[in-house]
């Protein structure tokens, strides 16, 4: 081989030990030379990617399915990248049960960065895109963050659901708004408003818009101590059961067990699960249940998915009191008669 060939002169450079010189020069050999099987062997050790060196020896192997040297090489670099790609899942996974902690300690600080870098490494956990979605304020990168997510876990049904939830609120600004005012974020309710108002998709319904506005900005200066959908429910839920639990002990007398009849206190599960239904369906409640029952990603329910709610609320509630009015009845004459 002459001393002026180029492939003589990349491996006395590499043999020299000017590994970058002859790193670039067995480059320019395979760009003009894609079949050379001996330069491509050479890059096999001096590339610095590992995966790059992988790709030198998986490109020699097509070239030449014999070189059992480059089989061998391509082995020890599959396991090498295995155990690197172990080793950085491990680390991974740790930062981000770290942050999880410090989030759950209310050690919030620098958290949020922490989480971005954590999916900007290679190897991306999916707690740490879970992480993302959870912390970041911003519903572009929640969104993104849940996407990534589901490529990697794509039978994540929680994940799926939120991701649902978001994509309504992007397209829906008016029920982004109401959610941040049913958990009593006023400004952050009082600002998707104002953008809303802004935009001429929702011209018509400006003045509604305007006076929800001034209504939460009364609010505000009122300041009204914010009651949550979930106290509201419990509170409408167990207003008829009670009344209805008061009238039964009326009617059996306070010790049930010499009176017991079965059929009243069979009532009282129908009268919570009415009642349930009718609080459900009174409070804006972006209650996970409209989207189990209805598929409805706003999960604040339609008007039509509203009125049937309260419709079958009202009946379950009103056939024990029916129930119960009757048998009052039956034994009020039984006792006239006798």
């Amino acid at each position: 081989m002459q001393e002026n060939n180029p492939l003589q002169k990349a491996i006395s450079a590499a043999r020299a030990g000017h590994e970058l010189t002859a790193r670039d020069m067995f480059l320019d050999i395979v760009k003009s030379e894609p079949h050379n099987e001996v330069a491509w062997m050479w890059l096999t050790g001096l590339l610095d990617d590992l995966d790059d060196c992988i790709r030198a020896c998986e490109r020699t192997l097509e070239i030449n399915p014999n070189n059992t040297s480059a089989r061998q090489y391509l082995v020890q670099l599959l396991e090498r990248r295995r155990k690197e790609s172990e080793a950085e899942k491990a680390h991974t996974e740790e930062q981000a049960r770290a942050v999880r902690e410090a989030v759950r300690l209310n050690k919030q600080e620098g958290s949020l960065e922490t989480i971005r870098d954590l999916t900007r490494q290679k190897y991306v956990s999916v707690d740490a895109w879970r992480l993302l979605a959870e912390q970041s304020p911003e519903m572009e990168e929640q969104i993104r963050a849940l996407e990534k997510l589901l490529e990697i876990a794509p039978e994540d049904t929680q994940a799926k659901g939120e991701l649902s939830r978001l994509k309504h609120f992007r397209e829906n600004p008016l029920d982004l708004a109401a959610f941040h005012e049913e958990q009593g974020n006023i400004d952050k309710a009082i600002t998707m408003y104002t953008l809303a108002a802004q935009n001429p998709t929702f011209k018509k319904q400006w003045n509604q818009i305007y006076w929800k506005i001034i209504g939460l900005e009364n609010l505000q200066q009122e300041n009204i101590t914010h009651v949550t959908p979930a106290v509201s429910i419990a509170r409408l839920t167990f207003g008829p059961s009670l009344l209805y639990f008061v009238l039964v002990l009326l009617q059996v007398g306070i010790n049930p067990l010499a009176y017991p009849e079965p059929v009243l206190w069979i009532g009282l599960p129908w009268v919570v699960l009415g009642g349930f239904m009718i609080a459900l369906a009174s409070v804006r409640s972006h209650n996970p249940l409209w989207t189990m029952l209805f598929k409805n990603p706003g999960a604040n329910g339609t008007p039509a998915s509203r009125f049937i709610m309260t419709l079958v609320g009202w009946i379950l509630v009103l056939l024990p009191y029916i129930v119960l009015f009757l048998i009052a009845i039956f034994r009020l004459f039984n006792t006239i008669l006798k």
